[in-house]
């Protein structure tokens, strides 16, 4: 399964994703903290610093020998001082850099718990939410959605939140069935069972509700399968008319039976698409998932 983000999460952190995956830290471990060079290895950021310092002033007193030598005195001078200032302005730089967090590492880091991973989830709860992204995803990519003959407003802001909240609430089933697990581990008592008695039953009522939910977004992506067929074949009987005209010049002449039959069946066929894609339009603008 995907990551699911909360709607709010920037369209540049759900790429990085992609590219440093390693980054993004489960909602169920502790936040990451703050992360540079010197809080990660401070040893060996103070060598490397030593390094290049012990490198800076050693070539530049190189080169004011050379320059010495090579130029006339004020000359030299002046490049000398040109030469330490860029050494300065250099080491600076690399210490700014060793003490200032990596962008994308700061990105992801103000946005956790803003988004759930696969390691959020134990699996029913992971199966569930792979079947409400799935569908989800055939609803955002289907044709007719791409060319706005559903309701862009329900596609591309409600049913991501909606999957955001079916998200959470599937994160916090799998917390609370692996609490109860590990509750129950030990001996079984009357006490014990008085407690966990009701609190299975609310678990399982909102295992079933978020099961509707989703099995709510699989007809939705049905129907918009349907419509995507439906536009297909409407598409193809685009070429009614040429075939129409193909079967005419190569009938004997007089004989139109078969030229009318196929004419009858196009002409039927285009008003039952035309139905056809009429319901799944008026389908995708009116269904309504709740909340």
């Amino acid at each position: 399964m995907d990551p699911v983000f909360a709607p709010g999460v920037p369209i540049a952190v759900r790429r990085l994703f992609e590219r440093r995956p390693e980054l993004f830290v489960p909602a169920g471990q502790a936040p990451p903290k703050r992360r540079t060079s010197w809080s990660e290895a401070p040893g060996n950021t103070f060598g490397t610093m030593l390094v290049w310092l012990a490198v800076c002033v050693g070539g530049w007193i190189l080169a004011v020998i050379v320059l010495a030598l090579a130029l006339p005195t004020a000359v030299a001078a002046w490049a000398s001082v040109a030469l330490a200032v860029l050494a300065v302005v250099a080491t600076g730089g690399i210490a700014v850099r060793s003490a200032v967090e990596d962008r994308d590492r700061k990105q992801v880091r103000r946005q956790h718990g803003k988004y759930l991973l696969a390691e959020d989830f134990d699996e029913p709860s992971g199966k569930l939410l792979g079947r409400a992204q799935r569908a989800v995803k055939t609803v955002l990519e289907a044709t007719v959605t791409q060319r706005g003959l559903l309701d862009e407003m329900q596609n591309e802001l409600v049913l991501p939140e909606q999957l955001w909240d079916i998200g959470q609430v599937l994160h916090e089933q799998s917390v609370l069935r692996a609490r109860q697990q590990e509750v129950a581990r030990g001996m079984a008592t009357a006490e014990l069972e008085a407690v966990l008695g009701p609190q299975r039953r609310a678990l399982s009522r909102s295992v079933d509700a978020i099961r509707r939910k989703v099995e709510l977004f699989e007809q939705y992506a049905d129907r918009v399968r349907s419509a995507d067929a439906a536009l297909r074949a409407e598409a193809a009987l685009e070429d009614g008319d040429r075939y129409i005209e193909l079967l005419a010049r190569t009938e004997p002449a007089g004989d139109t039976a078969v030229v009318q039959g196929f004419a009858d069946e196009a002409a039927a066929l285009k008003d039952t698409f035309a139905r056809s894609i009429k319901a799944a339009r008026d389908a995708g603008r009116t269904l309504a998932l709740p909340e």
